[in-house]
């Protein structure tokens, strides 16, 4: 049973995810069909023919790119933030996908963000890469005013508060691969002592100048196969891989009073560090276990109560048979025989995002709660012999696995190179917890089929929503109509240009929706521009005096 000592329960209520193979359901279900998602740095980073040699000695260059890709990182809506195209263009691609992902977080748990104004909501983003800022060494002509804020590493947390308007602690956390699940610490640390009311917890992490590649390929720590085999005796090292990811945090009270959907509880965070050991990029199995064994008492669960493990696991030889160890002296042997603790990680999938790896571990972990179900562990052929699974009580998982129906807790593990070594739980939220939330009711007399409400920011963009919304309708046959209508009427900003929908049905809509996009005109669509300095409503009646034929009529 779950005793969870923690008097300030934090919940997730919202996330944003841009990883490799996609965004949420895409990724989920690629992760789910074993789908090998690492490809290449992609093409139009930079010129790769003279920096790939296989010789690791060769000077200035790397002897793989292999990686996970996002894709193009260079398109920007600089107009939607407010933003001028000369300040953008100073501004490293990590801010612009950062202040995407923080809407889209919002957004997804039904805040408005300009609801969020003037809150106490702090900012935590995990961020290593300073990839664009050795872009702008390398054409110092190019450099002007903006420059500096566009490439400084803090401010990819300050421009989140800026643009936002967030008045809590802002801050941006180094700790090489742990970062994001130490900021992810770090923002619940600061929920539960009440220094804060809610925190975006974020980390990024873009392949934006060779440098990176060329320095892990000269210290021998990158893959020469190019794949993260997690726990395999081929391992040999590990694959660069971007992207990133926020979440929304909030106390559990306020979560439930404000009627927010519960995505996952925090049970439990740590961080510590290895201190001295072998080497400075040498893992200590000690003070990963230590980690571990304070996280799990300090929450009150029990080794027998994990349902599954989320490991770092990079897919290196010495780091994975040292990590597994750990979660076996900590947790393995503490359960009974015939219940190994089921293990495996991400990266196999999608590689290693460095200062974003937490994030994508946050993701794994999300959907497992959600859907109950572990992805298995890709590129595992034959188990690495440092790794004693029996001995150890581990199993990693080869097969996709089905997790029962009752409370699951999910740990995540990630670690710094330089040893800083981080850890959360995530449990799944009762469903009957939730039966008291506010919920959409349509009236008593309701129309057959709600009006619907869009915005957007221009007309242009108004047209593109519209056609995100008509595949959203066709694609989420699970959600009412009348949800839908609520959440985009109440759950998302109002922007200038807005669209008013009607129509019969479901179907009908989107067809509508669908004709807009494309043409700009379809029946029952109706749009204009709000008027933010318009007067109260006039009645004006004809009779003596009046102006015209009709007034009022």
């Amino acid at each position: 049973m779950i005793k969870n000592r923690d008097l300030s329960p934090v919940a997730v209520v919202g996330s944003s995810f841009r990883l490799p193979g996609g965004q949420d359901e895409t990724l989920w279900q690629a992760l789910l069909a074993g789908r090998d998602l690492v490809t290449s740095v992609a093409a139009d980073r930079w010129g790769q023919d003279t920096l790939i040699h296989p010789n690791k000695s060769e000077p200035g260059t790397s002897y793989t790119f292999a990686a996970g890709s996002i894709g193009d990182v260079a398109g920007f809506d600089a107009a939607f933030f407010g933003i001028s195209p000369r300040e953008a263009e100073q501004m490293d691609p990590q801010q612009r996908v950062l202040l995407e992902m923080a809407w889209e977080a919002f957004e997804q748990a039904g805040i408005p963000p300009s609801s969020m104004r003037g809150s106490r909501c702090g900012v935590y983003v995990g961020l290593s890469s300073v990839d664009y800022g050795y872009r702008c060494t390398d054409d110092l002509a190019g450099i002007d005013a903006t420059t500096m804020t566009g490439i400084a590493g803090s401010i990819a947390a300050n421009r989140l508060s800026y643009i936002f308007d967030l008045r809590g602690p802002s801050m941006v956390i180094d700790t090489a691969c742990s970062s994001s699940l130490v900021a992810f610490h770090q923002a619940c640390q600061s929920i539960r002592t009440g220094e804060i009311d809610s925190a975006l917890a974020a980390g990024i992490s873009l392949h934006l100048h060779p440098f990176g590649f060329i320095g892990f390929s000269k210290a021998s720590m990158l893959s020469r196969h190019g794949r993260c085999r997690v726990f395999d005796a081929g391992a040999d090292g590990y694959v660069r891989s971007e992207g990133g990811g926020v979440v929304l945090l909030k106390p559990l009270a306020h979560a439930l009073a404000d009627g927010n959907r519960i995505l996952a509880l925090v049970a439990g965070t740590g961080v510590n560090s290895d201190g001295s050991k072998a080497g400075l990029t040498v893992p200590s199995y000690e003070a990963q276990a230590a980690l571990l064994r304070e996280v799990y008492a300090r929450a009150g669960i029990a080794p027998a109560d994990i349902d599954y493990f989320e490991v770092h696991g990079t897919g290196t030889a010495v780091g994975d048979p040292l990590e597994t160890r750990a979660i076996g002296e900590a947790i393995g042997r503490h359960r009974a025989a015939d219940r190994p603790l089921p293990i495996g990680s991400i990266k196999g999938n999608i590689g290693h995002l460095e200062a974003a790896a937490g994030m994508a571990g946050l993701f794994n972990a999300l959907h497992v709660l959600r859907d109950r179900l572990v992805p298995a562990n890709i590129h595992l052929g034959t188990l690495n012999p440092h790794i004693d699974v029996a001995g150890w009580n581990l199993a990693p998982v080869t097969e996709p696995l089905a997790l029962g129906n009752e409370p699951l807790v999910v740990g995540v593990s990630a670690f710094g190179f330089g040893g800083t070594n981080a850890h959360a739980v995530l449990t799944t939220f009762e469903a009957d917890e939730q039966a008291g939330r506010p919920r959409a009711v349509p009236p008593a007399q309701a129309v057959s089929y709600p009006p619907l409400l869009l915005s957007a920011r221009s007309p242009h963009a108004l047209r593109d929503v519209a056609r995100d919304m008509a595949q959203h309708l066709r694609a989420r046959e699970d959600l009412s109509d009348y949800d839908i209508a609520f959440s985009a009427a109440h759950h998302r900003d109002l922007n200038p240009y807005r669209l008013a929908g009607v129509a019969a049905d479901r179907q009908e809509m989107a067809l509508a929706l669908e004709q807009y996009g494309i043409t700009g005109a379809a029946a029952g669509i109706m749009v204009g521009k709000h008027r933010p300095d318009a007067s109260a409503p006039a009645f004006v009646y004809s009779g003596n005096g009046s102006q015209w034929a009709g007034m009022g009529g």
